[in-house]
């Protein structure tokens, strides 16, 4: 019954908040668990809740929630696209003070050839109070094949000593992306390294509509020391669009 209650629980986080305003997971616009190089149009609030559960779901690792905002101004020139957000973490434990449950997030466009496939970005996610959180900054780059789909490459770095407790706060960043229907996508990213945030998610994505999105992941930390080391994803993501801009594309097939 305490199972059940835990994941009706994270499941009223997860589809209930969508219902309000633009609670995130990982806020900027993500594959599965990491940045992608998608960045949301000018004026695009995007929403999503977020929730990550061992796999016997007797324990709730993290549950988040927060927002986006496409800043624009949507050209193809250095900065021509940015987007910045936060998020809250309803799953820390203890009685954890407001400030250090949020941590922001910044993505900027550096170049972009949309004939070439071609977009390379830089940004932060995880930023906030060190010991909780792994300010990563990165710079990410993604080519798009007609029919093989979507291909990523950077380099993360984290920069909370506290956060990591070890020298392993480098990450090579590898992921890829493609649409099976008009409706479902599948995406896998990884970071190299044992950090606390070092891992690999395969994910699908299933949309009802051209504004929402459900995913379905599973994470596996690198680290044998991860507890728990193996963990359920599901996510709820809604593009709010109040100055008519487009939602992030999904991946071209």
């Amino acid at each position: 019954m305490k199972h059940t209650l835990k994941l009706v629980a994270a499941g009223l986080v997860v589809v209930g908040a969508s219902f309000v305003a633009r609670p995130a997971s990982a806020t900027p616009a993500t594959l599965g668990f990491y940045p992608s190089s998608d960045i949301y149009g000018k004026g695009n609030v995007h929403y999503d809740a977020d929730t990550y559960q061992s796999t016997n779901f007797k324990t709730g690792v993290v549950t988040t929630s927060g927002l986006t905002y496409g800043v624009g101004p949507d050209t193809d020139k250095l900065f021509g696209r940015t987007e910045v957000g936060f998020d809250y973490n309803f799953g820390s434990p203890g009685s954890l003070q407001f400030s250090k449950r949020i941590s922001g997030n910044i993505k900027t466009q550096l170049y972009n050839d949309d004939a070439k496939g071609i977009r390379v970005v830089a940004g932060g996610w995880g930023l906030g109070d060190s010991n909780f959180n792994p300010n990563y900054v990165y710079l990410l780059a993604s080519k798009n094949f007609e029919k093989f789909g979507r291909v990523h490459l950077g380099v993360a770095q984290g920069l909370s000593d506290s956060y990591f407790g070890s020298s392993d706060q480098t990450s090579v960043h590898v992921a890829y992306d493609r649409s099976i229907t008009t409706k479902l996508s599948f995406c896998a990213d990884y970071y190299s390294g044992n950090g606390p945030a070092s891992g690999v998610q395969p994910t699908f994505y299933y949309y009802p509509n051209d504004k929402c999105d459900f995913g379905l992941g599973y994470f596996r930390a690198n680290s044998g020391a991860a507890n728990p080391r193996n963990q359920f994803y599901i996510c709820f993501d809604y593009n709010f669009d109040f100055k008519g801009s487009t939602p992030a594309p999904a991946p071209t097939p």
